[in-house]
């Protein structure tokens, strides 16, 4: 249901795609907010990545990660 809307959004009207672009952004913020300032999301963020970083399907995500770091730090 959540993808249909999603792809439903993408494939809009240039207002409607603004709207909804304004919406995950709004969301990005509020999540950086509670991540400095909730101790309970900031546990449950990291439960997330922690069984994230377990997986298969994580090890190019950590290789391009050390990648950018390692640039980074040059």
């Amino acid at each position: 249901m959540v993808n249909k809307s999603l792809e439903e959004m993408k494939e809009s009207d240039i207002e409607q795609y603004d709207q909804t672009l304004k919406m995950f952004l709004l969301a990005t913020e509020a999540a950086t907010h509670f991540l400095k300032n909730d101790q309970e999301f900031r546990e449950k963020f990291a439960k997330i990545h922690a069984e994230f970083i377990k997986s298969p399907e994580s090890k190019s995500v950590i290789e391009e990660s050390i990648k950018a770091y390692e640039k980074l730090k040059k």
